[in-house]
């Protein structure tokens, strides 16, 4: 490919990335200031062939599985990811429960990292994308003091949810977890799935969020066990935090 046809490239996998159900053919041509059709098909036809896009079946395209090997072998050479991971995995191993790692970029937050409790409901797969909602695990330590204190905008965030929200409780939810650098959110966004979160901290800023979700169900049974929860968050909050900010 030419060195504009490889820049348009790179601009359609940009934007793909950052799709969260995919682009179709239109959207892509719109992207690129409508090519010719057949400069657009060459594009998508030699992406799809090296597998960095795939087409699904409403015929939009998403990223294809050669762009998740790329990640996996630049966190395989990304030390803070290895222990991160290998905090995930304690976790996972010592609360039999769901641990996601998130990170936002532009608005929109990205699963890095998934461990998935198959006795629990799942909570994001490792490389979803989506845009920056309350409800998704630790969102709130990326949001500004404005969006937290903003009725409206918690009133639009709530109406996406099938489940009755009491704006007070949310509220509680969302200061409680700022001032505390902890998120409890109490199994008021999804039925079924209780989540905890804590902020890892990089030069001062919000880099990742680390968090775990149980059924309340479990929580429950188990007696002190959403105190073990959030000392192991904090803990493995420590372990990661003195390996970033040497």
């Amino acid at each position: 490919m030419s060195a504009s046809i490889l820049s348009r490239a790179v601009q359609v996998i940009d934007a793909v990335s950052k799709s969260e159900h995919g682009l179709r053919f239109s959207d892509i041509a719109a992207l690129l200031s409508h090519p010719s059709p057949s400069t657009v098909n060459k594009i998508l036809k030699e992406l799809t062939r090296e597998r960095i896009l795939e087409k699904n079946g409403s015929g939009r395209y998403t990223l294809g599985r050669k762009t998740y090997f790329w990640g996996r072998c630049m966190a395989a050479k990304n030390t803070p990811i290895q222990i991160i991971r290998s905090c995930m995995e304690q976790l996972h191993k010592d609360l039999s429960a769901s641990v996601n790692l998130f990170t936002c970029i532009d608005q929109r937050l990205f699963c890095l990292e998934s461990i998935v409790d198959p006795d629990s409901p799942a909570l994001w797969q490792a490389g979803k994308s989506l845009p920056l909602h309350i409800s998704v695990l630790g969102a709130v330590f990326f949001m500004s003091e404005e969006q937290v204190q903003d009725e409206e905008f918690l009133a639009q965030e709530m109406s996406r949810h099938e489940a009755m929200l009491e704006l007070k409780e949310v509220k509680d939810v969302l200061h409680q977890a700022r001032r505390s650098d902890f998120l409890d959110d109490r199994g008021i966004f999804f039925p079924g799935m209780r989540r905890f979160a804590v902020p890892l901290y990089e030069s001062g800023q919000v880099a990742m969020t680390l968090g775990v979700g149980v059924m309340p169900a479990r929580l429950e049974r188990v007696p002190g066990l959403g105190d073990r929860i959030a000392d192991k968050l904090h803990s493995a909050r420590a372990e990661i935090e003195s390996f970033i900010n040497p």
